[in-house]
């Protein structure tokens, strides 16, 4: 039986505009006025005002005071940056996954991951399949075993799935994504950590230079 989760009206606002964020429901560079939040959810402002201040501690959101706020705008400068710290994060969390005791688990689980991917792509399940991909990096971190890197992971995780929602709105996004995650399974399988290594490191790099070239090409 699940736990019940108790969650106060600031938490339950949080969870929601996040959400709304993050999947871009509510755009990069919109207002979120305290006013027309009141509106929506029909509640006083206090609430509010502990969501709001929650989101911008994340970095999803400028506050402004007594306002509201607005939705972080990303440029391009910043999405270079977060690929490259999210690139290094992840490498890194590779090689202390690979320097384990557990590699055959971390094996097994890697390839089950890639098996409900690839299940979410024949069935033409798009949000199934973000959340499978998702796991195959947070596999990684697991068998890292270092609670400082995930958190610092964490700390960038809700930008880089602002991204990540963009560059997966692309044609055939999601196909490129489930291929690179199958060769690094298999250079992982087959022991060939540098290949590994390698392919995480061009994963990101070929994510970061397609969603760049997508956005540039949608403002022309």
């Amino acid at each position: 039986m699940r736990d019940i989760v108790k969650m106060t009206l600031a938490e339950q606002i949080y969870t929601i505009l996040r959400e709304d964020i993050i999947s871009q429901r509510i755009k990069c560079g919109e207002k979120l006025t305290l006013k027309s939040l009141q509106e929506r959810f029909d509640i006083s402002s206090t609430p509010i005002r502990e969501a709001i201040k929650r989101l911008s501690q994340e970095g999803l959101i400028d506050h402004i005071t007594n306002i509201g706020g607005k939705v972080v705008d990303i440029s391009e400068k910043d999405i270079i940056e977060i690929y490259d710290f999210c690139s290094i994060l992840d490498v890194a969390a590779l090689k202390l996954a690979l320097s384990s005791d557990k590699e055959d688990e971390l094996i097994r689980h890697l390839r089950e991951c890639i098996e409900q991917q690839e299940a979410s792509l024949k069935q033409g399940n798009i949000e199934d399949f973000k959340l499978h991909s998702d796991d195959f990096h947070d596999i990684l971190y697991k068998y890292a075993d270092n609670s400082k890197l995930y958190d610092a992971s964490l700390r960038i995780r809700s930008l880089f799935s602002i991204l990540t929602n963009r560059y997966q709105n692309f044609i055939n996004a999601e196909t490129v994504v489930f291929k690179e995650h199958k060769s690094i399974y298999e250079a992982i399988r087959d022991k060939a950590y540098d290949k590994a290594i390698a392919l995480m490191e061009n994963h990101f790099e070929h994510a970061k230079n397609y969603l760049i070239e997508n956005i540039r090409n949608s403002h022309n």
